[in-house]
């Protein structure tokens, strides 16, 4: 009889799967929260404005804190979810070939 071998485990590196971070939120986050300041001080001309960074980056990171996948996951359920055109104009702005 053939005696069992054991199998080869290759220890897995956790910092490996994680995403790209710029100071502790993924690198996506930290985009979108310089376009909304950004915009926000366009909008306001207060150099104020500017400051809604740490607050806005202070969310992510707590967020980022409970789960580190928090933002892809994020992401996928905002693209399977159906659009809600039929509650706002009354017809399916994506249903094929379906007017009502």
């Amino acid at each position: 009889m053939r005696e069992e071998q054991a199998p080869d485990i290759t220890p897995l590196v956790k910092a490996l799967t994680r995403a790209p971070t710029l100071f502790g939120v993924p690198y996506m986050y930290a985009m979108f929260n310089m376009v909304v300041t950004a915009v926000i001080f366009l909008a306001t001309k207060g150099l104020l404005a500017l400051f809604l960074i740490v607050p806005i980056h202070m969310f992510g990171y707590f967020l980022t804190l409970r789960d580190e996948q928090i933002f892809s996951v994020l992401r996928i359920r905002g693209a399977k979810t159906p659009p809600q055109s039929k509650s706002v104009w009354g017809v399916k702005s994506y249903a094929a070939g379906e007017t009502r």
